[in-house]
């Protein structure tokens, strides 16, 4: 599947770039999230994933580490990355 960065998420992931600077085991979970997406692979056998009825078909949001959640869409062969961080950093966002 082909990867796509959002601009939300490009800043978003900007935000978290000091934490993860702190914690390459965020990082590495994030990383390994994107690439089972990339290669086609259910993400729910590591991580937990929700649908978000609310957002419309094919969204997701994906616990890849505590507190750090990922926020997707898949659109036949695209993963749209839209959101990353807390949830209340998310909800403080919209």
């Amino acid at each position: 599947m082909r990867i796509h960065w959002k601009d939300e998420f490009k800043k978003d992931y900007k935000q978290l770039e000091k934490r993860l600077k702190q914690s390459p085991q965020i990082r590495k979970a994030l990383f390994q999230a994107v690439s089972i997406l990339h290669q086609g692979k259910d993400l729910s056998k590591k991580y937990a994933v929700n649908s978000i009825p609310a957002q419309g078909s094919g969204w997701y949001d994906c616990y890849v580490y505590d507190d750090i959640v990922m926020i997707y869409k898949i659109e036949g062969q695209y993963v749209k990355l839209s959101r990353l961080g807390t949830p209340k950093y998310l909800e403080k966002e919209r």
